[in-house]
């Protein structure tokens, strides 16, 4: 039977590997896929708020260009002409299947895209950075902020890790912030130095860093947290730290004056933003649990902008 034109154009618009393979031109379909593929890629290595318009454009442009070259297809095609199995609505329904297992498993179990949404964990994450963040170890089995399971964290943090957890307070809500304290650790935050254990991890100065959001100049320092070494950011006309007048912290920490004491607990963790008068962490609303952690970012792209 003769493929409908309609069908064609409208499968070439929103999936066009699927339009051609509908009309019967594979070899179409594989270039759609790999011109979809680098579209990605580089949306996704170019976070830049001045090319998201530009990207739409051309995806757009894309979707009408693929769906009237499988409309042609479709028309062109004769009557009686025997169409492949992959052309057929159960071979296109099964393809369609397989690619979402694949794309979702890859999500689940490997990796996953996120991107920053708060300037918290400046300088080191800029607002709006593309991130790609390893799931596998984690045990935290979610895609698109939906949890299908969990299991029993096999992948070691450790302080400095970046992670990307679920928010303790409402578990709908993406964080990202930097573990500092692992469980059993003795964390003191006071006069704007995270003490772990005793030790004061902050380093040398690093001059002033402008906050282009808040037009505001920040002090940088270094800080070492294990092997990981970073820059933080202090605002020193900010409080200190704000108290948790709005927020019960937990039993294990105790606060007085401008002063935070706490223990982590086991399988529990003590985070941070490196935008340290500018993050909302666990000064403010206890640890994260390790069921909680979703994974640990790997790579970071910044907006040129």
């Amino acid at each position: 039977m003769k493929p409908k034109k309609w069908i064609a154009l409208v499968l070439g618009f929103i999936a066009a590997p699927l339009g051609f393979l509908y009309v019967d031109a594979p070899r179409w379909s594989a270039i759609s896929l790999v011109v979809g593929l680098v579209a990605g890629l580089a949306s996704f290595l170019l976070p830049d708020a001045s090319l998201e318009l530009a990207f739409g454009l051309l995806s757009v442009a894309l979707g009408v260009f693929w769906a009237l070259r499988a409309y042609r297809f479709a028309a062109a095609s004769a009557e009686g002409e025997v169409r492949r199995w992959y052309s057929r609505w159960y071979g296109l329904t099964a393809i369609a299947a397989v690619a979402v297992v694949i794309v979702s498993l890859l999500r689940i179990f490997l990796y996953e895209p996120f991107r920053a949404p708060s300037t918290s964990m400046q300088p080191s994450v800029m607002r709006g950075s593309n991130l790609l963040v390893q799931k596998w170890g984690y045990g935290h089995f979610s895609t698109m902020g939906v949890r299908l399971g969990s299991a029993e964290m096999s992948a070691p943090i450790q302080r400095g890790d970046i992670m990307v957890f679920d928010y303790p307070r409402d578990p709908s809500t993406t964080y990202l912030k930097r573990v500092v304290g692992l469980p059993g650790d003795q964390i003191v935050y006071h006069d704007k130095h995270l003490f772990v254990n005793g030790v004061d991890v902050r380093g040398k100065a690093l001059g002033e860093y402008l906050d282009a959001e808040r037009l505001v100049y920040l002090k940088r320092y270094r800080e070492k947290l294990g092997q990981t070494e970073h820059d933080i950011l202090i605002n020193d006309s900010a409080t200190p730290w704000h108290g948790s007048s709005a927020y019960d912290l937990p039993g294990q920490c105790t606060t007085e004056h401008e002063t935070i004491r706490c223990t982590v607990p086991a399988a529990s963790y003590f985070v941070m933003g490196d935008n340290r008068d500018n993050s909302l962490d666990s000064r403010y609303w206890g640890f994260v649990s390790a069921k909680a952690m979703i994974g640990k970012v790997v790579y970071i792209v910044a907006p040129r902008s």
